[in-house]
């Protein structure tokens, strides 16, 4: 008798539980259904994310979908949930400046692991971007000296130099009137910039191939989220061996450099030294300055035999995150700059007439004068607007961070969410804090904020100053998306809101911005 009575008193407790359950269930379902797009019980949100991506192009850029989905849901906010599951876990998507602000910078959440996975076959974990804690700051702080504004202008004359090669290139297309990809050019520019300020090599990618940098690239085409929706791009089983490879070519590539920077700042003598003409000069480079701090901090680290193999391990695969990230953002900023100006004819007029004022009218002498005084960048306010403006509609890269159990973030209204315009208006950059132009603090964010902000913002800034004015003035960029279109013959969705050169890969902008340039 008495065991059945305990039976019916567990069977009760366990319904109460149970119906407890549901009701928490459901209210907290509720509470999210006021925050998502409609939400079907057994699909979550693929359905509504299908009929949005119906409407793009099939190659464009997954950050359009966000701003899609608040368009066709108007009411749903600037906070709001996706279930996209199973590709990829439930997201909440914020874009709320003063909510980000909550996890850059008040709350800094980790790197979403997806980023980490996508990085690894590049880095094997060891970079900025895929460290956390103790460790990460650490290594931020050996490699901070190498990208802050002071030093960036004693590189600002190898950037000249480079820039006046892409120059070189621009004329020739000018001289041939042909329609090619500006990303190409862009790309090389960017990649021979960043090696030389990292790692000062001189890698020549805009003229000629470049074995280190043809492996990057392919390591690129290679590397996945895990979270693409055909399996076999995630579990091709080629990718181990081709991720083997480009590795092996790319470290073979930069070992023997950074063991020529340490041998030049210990004043060792290196077998099959190269000349002084190239590589020979100690101290400039991101790796020279990050050497001289972390043997600050591990004197022992250095002997005869060279550095530490820990600091070698981890400085190749820095090298190899700047070189990706460092070449490829810029380069797809730098195109994106080029084609606004195309179509904004004033504001090229306005840049162009701002050069003048700072450089004198003869084109000819603008690098010299750069190179002779780099803090001539800082008097450019409009050029930096007309940056920050093309930044704002074409952000080459976004943030993602992991939910953390126990944290939520506040909207305005009070509403609390666990984490487990479109004109080109220069001026808004050049507003009073009491105009109506002034932009929304913290809304900026191609760089990021907070501690985890992206490391080269003055590297890629100093860089689009330089290559606007060697370029505005001499060129003229037309886009040639008709005739890429005519050729290419393809059909379906070409635009996004209108506009053919939307953003597709990780950012860039479509087709590599095919286009002529003429001699202004």
């Amino acid at each position: 008798m008495r065991s059945s009575v305990d039976g019916r008193i567990m069977y009760y407790a366990s319904d109460v539980l149970k119906t407890l359950l549901l009701l928490a269930v459901a209210t907290f379902l509720f509470k999210l259904y006021t925050a998502m797009p409609p939400l079907n019980p057994v699909f979550g949100h693929l359905f509504v994310l299908a009929n949005v991506m119906a409407k793009l192009p099939k190659d464009a850029h997954q950050h359009y979908l966000p701003d899609q989905l608040r368009r066709t849901y108007p009411d749903m906010g600037p906070i709001f949930y996706l279930d996209a599951w199973p590709f990829i876990s439930l997201t909440l998507v914020v874009a709320s400046p003063s909510t980000l602000a909550q996890i850059t910078t008040e709350h800094t959440l980790l790197k979403f692991p997806a980023i980490r996975a996508f990085l690894y076959p590049l880095t094997n974990g060891r970079d900025l971007v895929s460290m956390d804690g103790q460790e990460w700051k650490t290594w931020r702080s050996i490699f901070n000296p190498g990208f802050s504004a002071k030093h960036l202008m004693t590189v600002v004359r190898d950037i000249v130099k480079e820039t006046t090669v892409f120059c070189d290139v621009l004329q020739e297309h000018a001289s041939r009137q042909d329609v090619f990809p500006m990303k190409a050019l862009t790309d090389n520019l960017a990649m021979d910039v960043i090696g030389k300020v990292v790692f000062d090599s001189n890698l020549n990618t805009q003229r000629v191939s470049n074995p280190m940098v043809n492996a990057l690239r392919r390591q690129m085409l290679w590397m996945a989220f895990g979270s693409e929706g055909n399996p076999f791009t995630q579990y091709n089983p080629l990718r181990p061996l081709v991720h083997a490879y480009n590795t092996w070519q790319m470290d073979k590539y930069i070992a023997p450099k950074i063991d020529v920077r340490f041998a030049l700042q210990q004043g060792f003598a290196m077998p099959n030294a190269q000349p002084k003409s190239q590589d020979t000069t100690p101290g400039k480079s991101v790796i020279d300055l990050a050497l001289t701090g972390y043997l600050k901090q591990n004197p022992k680290a250095a002997s005869t035999k060279g550095i530490d193999n820990d600091f070698k391990k981890l400085a190749i695969s820095q090298v190899k995150l700047f070189l990706f990230s460092g070449h490829d953002t810029t380069s797809s900023s730098l195109c994106y700059i080029l084609y606004l100006l195309s179509t904004h004819p004033d504001s090229l007029s306005r840049l162009r007439t701002e050069h003048d004022e700072i450089y004198g009218p003869d084109l000819s002498q603008a690098a010299a004068l750069i190179t002779k005084d780099p803090y001539l960048l800082n008097k450019l306010p409009y050029t930096v607007a007309v940056i920050k403006e093309s930044l704002r509609l074409f952000p080459a890269a976004s943030t993602t961070r992991s939910g953390e159990l126990g944290f939520s973030i506040t909207d305005s209204k009070g509403r609390q969410y666990p984490t487990e315009g479109c004109l080109y208006i220069p001026d808004r950059w050049l507003a009073a804090p009491d105009e109506a132009l002034y932009p929304v603090k913290g809304a900026w964010r191609p760089f990021e904020h907070g501690p985890r902000a992206c490391i080269g913002l003055e590297l890629s800034m100093i860089e689009m100053k330089i290559v606007l004015s060697l370029v505005a003035r001499s060129f003229s960029v037309e886009a040639a998306y008709n005739d890429f279109d005519t050729r290419d013959g393809k059909g379906g969705v070409k635009t996004v809101d209108g506009d053919r050169v939307y953003q597709w890969g990780a950012g860039q902008p479509c087709e590599n911005l095919p286009c002529r340039v003429k001699n202004f």
